[in-house]
């Protein structure tokens, strides 16, 4: 089967708002604008190197279980829908979204590399592998599987990541700049607050001076472990669909979720579609 814009509107469109296929832009442009920065040296420079190593030494938890509200905003259209989220590093998903009467719209489950999607209303199941041009639009590609999570709980990937390119602060908030390169030739800007929690993540094409992609955290809470969890997520950039958002309402626990958990299964009366890339 291949995607089609009904299915657009029906499903993906509420679902992938902010999860994985996460973790929230509008569609033809977007308001994100490279920082504003000025150059450190001496202590303050060193003071600023040491806080993102502290920041990147620090140990997470690895699976959330949250209500959460979820927001997208395309093609003329603004809607919000309640949800349960339940994730597991380094991708495992599990979004249910409710209607404002409480009803099941939507339930999908992944494992990072496939996923089903079970539409109450339309009694449709579908599946597919994440890898499809259709869920780039909404994850690019530069934001792999194995770092969902990552996303999610406003950590970075400081295993694969290479230099340190610059070191700055940000012009008009107390904010630090990291750029930072990773094998995939992408460049990322990272900034850190003054309680070292990360507040926004871009993904930029530097030649263009474009942001590609942006997410911006706020309103941290603690976890079980050394780090902290955001509250609202909003994401925008060129490379996406549609602007969303998500927030974290209320964390129910950072318990380990068996895998299973993250498994649909279809009822027997649901038809089934796998969906494909159109072919070029």
């Amino acid at each position: 089967m291949n995607l089609t814009p009904l299915f657009f509107r029906r499903s993906f469109r509420l679902l992938l708002a902010g999860s994985m296929l996460t973790v929230p832009v509008l569609l033809s442009g977007c308001s994100s604008k490279l920082p504003k920065t000025e150059e450190i040296s001496g202590p303050e420079l060193e003071e600023a190197e040491d806080k993102l190593v502290h920041f990147l030494d620090q140990t997470c938890v690895t699976s959330v279980d949250s209500d959460i509200r979820l927001s997208w905003k395309a093609y003329g259209q603004e809607k919000t829908y309640p949800a349960v989220l339940q994730a597991t590093a380094p991708s495992f998903l599990r979004l249910s979204v409710i209607d404002p009467l409480g009803r099941p719209l939507l339930l999908l489950g992944s494992d990072g590399e496939t996923f089903t999607l079970a539409d109450n209303n339309e009694s449709v199941g579908y599946t597919g592998s994440t890898e499809l041009q259709f869920i780039r639009r909404f994850v690019p590609s530069f934001i792999p599987a194995n770092d969902l999570f990552r996303w999610l709980g406003g950590r970075i990937n400081g295993k694969d990541m290479l230099a340190v390119a610059s070191t700055r602060k940000d012009a008009e908030q107390p904010l630090n700049w990291y750029e930072i390169g990773y094998p995939d030739k992408t460049t990322h800007l990272l900034a850190l607050n003054k309680e070292n929690q990360l507040s926004r993540h871009l993904v930029v094409d530097q030649e263009k001076e474009d942001v590609l992609f942006d997410a911006e955290y706020s309103n941290y809470s603690e976890t079980t472990a050394d780090c902290f969890w955001p509250g609202p997520i909003d994401i925008s950039g060129k490379e996406l669909e549609a602007e969303y958002a998500i927030e974290f309402e209320e964390i129910l626990g950072f318990e380990a979720i068996e895998e299973q958990r993250f498994q649909v299964k279809l009822p027997p009366h649901f038809t089934e579609k796998k969906l494909i890339d159109k072919e070029e």
